[in-house]
């Protein structure tokens, strides 16, 4: 190989079955992995079968088309399908070195700033319906739907997440569907955490892991990204006082996001904590550990739900009793 050949679905495929890849960490669906190709690095993300689509490939493209050129974005290099009965979905964009944000909260400006930009670089774009969506979608177009195919999993040390979908799931609905509007579009990446924030210098900031990217007719990334990136740690959902009002304030600075729309944003948000049976059932799939991990993780979330939703709204009326 050449560094002047450009990289293509089937090369990255057969170095990577040729064990000529490094398999990244990871606790998703998809396999992660970096490969060198003509003395550069490349990231080549491998859906798995039950996740590629046409769907799935024309989202990622159109998504491509609509932020290439953004600085914080790595652009896709090729994408197609690989495999004969159980095909899947390649995706390759450049390696980005740097590291990973452990704690997402001293990286908050520069969230918001890329949410702002994928709100600008929506303008204009259309997309037929199969391409829009989000984590919220499911529970605002079929909840009872939902709530039954999860229910068989929430049972012994589990059942406090049904108790607590039962509890606050017609809030939350209520919450993403006041956040919601027929009109216009944002472009939407759908995990925007630490880990998926990448910086290799003061004020170099590139979000990675674009799995997930479609568009949305709500606020989506940002209402996760509020619990996301104003958590103590990594693990822990307790909210801290300081980074929530640092968030608000430049999402409404930003964005114009209303203080009012607060709680909403968080009771959205709070939507991505909800366990769903096909996902549960493929990470269980993928290691037996990952299902009871992912179950273990969101229940610590819904224990200290309405506490850090008293939060959000306390902390969000300060704000616009001060706001000018």
């Amino acid at each position: 190989m050449t560094g002047a050949a450009a990289p293509t679905v089937p090369g990255v495929v057969g170095l990577i079955a040729a064990g000529q890849a490094e398999l990244l960490d990871g606790r998703g669906l998809n396999a992660s992995y970096r490969v060198a190709w003509g003395g550069r690095s490349l990231s080549v993300k491998v859906h798995c079968a039950e996740r590629s689509s046409e769907a799935e490939f024309r989202r990622i493209g159109r998504v491509d088309s609509a932020l290439r050129g953004a600085p914080w974005y790595p652009p896709v290099l090729d994408l197609g399908f690989h495999g004969a009965e159980r095909t899947r979905l390649v995706v390759v964009r450049p390696y980005v070195p740097g590291t990973p944000a452990d704690d997402a909260r001293r990286h908050i400006s520069g969230v918001v700033d890329v949410l702002a930009d994928l709100t600008a670089r929506a303008a204009g774009v259309r997309a037929e319906d199969a391409l829009v969506g989000d984590y919220a979608s499911p529970w605002l177009d079929g909840a009872r739907s939902e709530r039954s195919l999860v229910d068989p999993l929430l049972t012994g040390e589990w059942r406090g997440l049904g108790l607590a979908m039962d509890e606050f799931l017609g809030e939350l609905r209520c919450g993403a569907a006041r956040l919601t509007s027929a009109d216009g579009l944002l472009v939407h990446h759908g995990d925007l955490h630490g880990r998926n924030l990448i910086t290799d210098g003061p004020g170099r900031l590139t979000v990675i892991d674009w799995d997930e990217a479609g568009f949305s007719r709500r606020p989506a990334d940002a209402g996760k990204a509020l619990w996301l990136s104003c958590r103590l740690g990594r693990g822990d959902f307790a909210l801290d006082a300081r980074a929530t009002s640092l968030f608000l304030g430049r999402l409404h600075a930003r964005l114009g996001i209303p203080y009012s729309c607060a709680a909403d944003l968080a009771r959205l948000g709070a939507l991505w904590f909800l366990p769903r049976h096909g996902h549960v059932t493929l990470l269980g799939r993928r290691d037996a550990s990952l299902g009871t991990w992912y179950l273990g993780w969101v229940l610590r979330f819904w224990t200290r739900f309405r506490e850090n939703l008293d939060l959000v709204a306390r902390t969000a009326a300060a704000l616009e009793a001060g706001a000018p």
